[in-house]
């Protein structure tokens, strides 16, 4: 499941030059789903046009397709326009590494109880969900990092944890993956690059593709199956 973060009046970050988050991550993920599929994966969208979709929503649609992989797409912003490189998370189910970058990707959830016994399971049940998969989230932020390492011109930043609601009661292996800074006007320059889009799809598939080679996940059943 490919998750194009942001959508609809929700922009996410923009670039100097005016590119927005939301359209951006809808480029990447069909880059990736382009290389996904060519590779043989089967490949789903939490959103494939300009809609907002809750976070809250996001692994559950991965849930009801049966998804092996939760991916979640997104741009990085920064006060410093120096800022650059990319950075994939997993999740933190405490304190994360950068309060700043959950902030921004937190922002806008939309609603979700906060009070009640029904609402306080759910909480546990969304802790619970991920954390069984914790490890398998760890490899396969590192195996996607690698490949994004390889791209010229982009500063490895590393591997880190966050408490970010969208990866929060997917039942699989789910990361976050800020591709580059759009703050930063080379990287901005870059993102509208279809050639740099198209590396950048390659670069993740690539990853997710030595992180199944590795061993560390198995396809799972899809829970919706399609007419015999």
């Amino acid at each position: 499941m490919l998750d194009p973060g942001h959508g609809g009046d929700d922009r996410g970050a923009h670039g100097p030059r005016g590119l927005s988050e939301k359209v951006a991550a809808l480029q990447i993920a069909r880059a990736v789903a382009a290389k996904l599929e060519a590779a043989g994966f089967q490949v789903a969208f939490t959103r494939d046009d300009d809609t907002f979709i809750p976070l809250w929503d996001r692994a559950k649609k991965a849930n009801e397709e049966g998804a092996d992989l939760f991916i979640s797409l997104h741009l990085n912003a920064a006060r410093a326009r120096s800022a650059r490189g990319s950075e994939v998370y997993f999740l933190s189910l405490g304190q994360g590494d950068d309060d700043e970058v959950v902030a921004a990707e937190n922002a806008g959830a939309g609603a979700k109880p906060t009070s009640g016994p029904d609402s306080v399971v759910a909480s546990i049940l969304d802790d619970l969900a991920q954390k069984a998969y914790l490890q398998d989230s760890e490899r396969l932020a590192v195996a996607i990092q690698a490949q994004l390492n390889r791209l010229a011109g982009i500063k490895e930043r590393g591997v880190k944890q966050a408490p970010f609601i969208v990866l929060r009661g997917a039942a699989m292996p789910a990361v976050l993956v800020e591709t580059a800074f759009i703050s930063n006007p080379r990287e901005e320059q870059k993102l509208k690059d279809p050639a740099f889009v198209a590396k950048v799809g390659n670069a993740i598939t690539q990853g997710i593709r030595r992180y199944f080679a590795a061993g560390n996940g198995t396809v799972r059943r899809r829970a919706v199956e399609g007419p015999k």
